[in-house]
């Protein structure tokens, strides 16, 4: 069998087939493109959550904080309402006094009578 090979046909194939090699390398270098930048997309998204997560047990934290210190407030309030329902109730007991002494001293107090001054004196 012996064929004879046309050398144009040669040369066209070896072009196609070097065309194809060139498209495939071509493809493959745009594939690990795309693949780094889907891998660097991945990355960034990571650290943003990582961020994200941190940033929110710092909120958690803080929310902590603020209950603990709305809790230790109302706290101080009730006892502040307590000490002033007390003083009320003392600044009472001590009007109740004030007045009881003030009635004593006026019923203590000699009482004097004009009318009776007259008749004591001679014109």
């Amino acid at each position: 069998m012996n064929a004879t090979i046309d050398p144009d046909l040669v040369k066209t194939v070896q072009q196609d087939v070097n065309a194809l090699k060139n498209d495939i390398d071509k493809m493959a270098f745009e594939e690990e493109v795309n693949k780094e930048s889907v891998k660097k997309a991945l990355h960034e998204s990571q650290l943003a959550l990582e961020e994200l997560r941190d940033r929110v047990a710092i909120v958690e934290h803080e929310q902590e904080v603020i209950k603990q210190d709305q809790s230790s407030l109302c706290d101080k309030v009730n006892t502040a309402q307590d000490q002033i329902s007390e003083l009320k109730s003392e600044q009472e007991d001590v009007q109740r006094r004030v007045t009881y002494l003030e009635d004593q001293q006026k019923s203590n107090q000699p009482q004097i009578n004009y009318g009776n001054l007259n008749n004591g004196i001679a014109v």
